[in-house]
């Protein structure tokens, strides 16, 4: 193979992967601003000091909540 046509499957192969990055971070963003967004809207409704299981998605998850506004939700394997 020539040296040009090396050069030219590699601006071809860089273009693409940059595409690819480009695509997945505005994915990852829009991801983020949503998990973001979902996350205020979580404390706001928990309060403070909850414990409590909740079922979505045919699947259990015991959430706890403290009144600094921190919280987790962990999956239960089964009830």
């Amino acid at each position: 193979m020539s040296t040009i046509a090396l050069d030219i499957e590699r601006r071809v192969a860089l273009s693409l992967a940059v595409g690819c990055y480009l695509r997945s971070a505005e994915r990852f963003n829009d991801a983020s601003k949503e998990f973001t967004s979902c996350c205020k809207s979580l404390r706001k409704q928990l309060g403070g000091d909850q414990r409590f299981v909740v079922q979505v998605d045919f699947k259990h998850y015991l959430v706890t909540s403290d009144r600094d506004g921190n919280f987790d939700v962990e999956p239960i394997p089964s009830l």
